[in-house]
């Protein structure tokens, strides 16, 4: 294979490099706080045997507040990383600066904002009701499912949940839109159409949630993402669709309110649905087309 045979190639799955690019630093970051807990811990440590220290070793590695930090840790350095190069990758090869790209007024109208509102507002309660829905009919489905949103809503009020809720609302959907949206697609739609574009950036943010019910509505709100993104070309706007997908999802955490009704479960998911198609709708007339 010589040099221009191994470029094509290497370029053709460039498109999956931001994906496991994180998946890899979330890893080595997870193990370096692990080595770091596990000096601190037995610099600490002055009495009990083996057994016992390393039981409590174990017990702080699955908490809440390790996984916290390192999930906050990782994501900070991914969205900087990711920032620098969806500028020099994305955005100066459009021949346009960052700020202008993210530039909204002038480029687009009003129509936007409540376009955003329907799209996250929508997606989020549909999320909700299908995660209700199959943990009501498939309960084995879910069984050893985390969702942050669950852990949010069982953790105790206080600064380890505002941390929490900071991190899910504002830090995750940034990074998510910067691999997904910004570089994954950017560089996908360079070999293929967007149509094919979108399917493999939506189907990457999916599978890398490793959970499989979650993979359903990240897979499909990817999707929607993919498509605002193509219409407005700024990143602000699924990024905030994002954001207040996310705060939809812990508003309508409790879902139980609809009771045993399956009738008003059913329009209430259609509702949903319809809702982030007019969102859909709205954004896509929401740019302005220069003469």
């Amino acid at each position: 294979m010589n040099t221009n045979q191994m470029n094509r190639n290497g370029s053709a799955i460039k498109f999956i490099y931001p994906a496991f690019i994180m998946m890899a630093v979330q890893l080595l970051v997870q193990l370096f706080a692990g080595q770091l807990m596990f000096f601190y811990k037995g610099y600490k440590y002055t009495e009990g045997t083996a057994e016992e220290f390393f039981s409590g070793y174990m017990a702080s590695l699955s908490s809440d507040k390790f996984t916290l930090l390192v999930s906050i840790l990782s994501t900070v350095i991914l969205t900087v990383v990711f920032l620098f190069w969806y500028r020099s990758e994305i955005i100066h090869a459009a021949n346009v600066s960052l700020r202008q790209k993210m530039k909204i007024s002038g480029n687009l109208n009003w129509m936007i904002i409540p376009g955003v509102l329907c799209v996250a507002v929508g997606a989020g309660a549909f999320a909700t009701f299908i995660s209700y829905f199959l943990s009501s009919v498939k309960p084995d489905l879910v069984a050893g499912s985390v969702d942050i949103v669950s852990v949010i809503h069982n953790n105790e009020p206080g600064l380890l949940n505002i941390l929490f809720i900071i991190y899910f609302v504002v830090l995750s959907p940034i990074c998510q839109e910067l691999v997904f949206r910004g570089l994954t697609l950017g560089f996908a739609e360079r070999r293929m159409s967007f149509m094919m574009a979108n399917f493999a950036q939506a189907l990457l943010g999916g599978f890398f949630t490793m959970d499989l019910v979650q993979m359903i509505y990240y897979f499909l709100f990817g999707l929607i993402l993919g498509y605002v993104y193509f219409r407005t070309e700024n990143i602000l706007i699924p990024i905030l669709c994002n954001m207040l997908f996310c705060v939809t999802r812990l508003l309508f955490y409790d879902v139980t309110v609809i009771g045993d009704s399956i009738v008003l479960f059913f329009i209430i998911f259609f509702m949903a649905m319809a809702l982030a198609y007019l969102g859909v709708v709205l954004v896509k007339k929401s740019k302005i087309v220069k003469a």
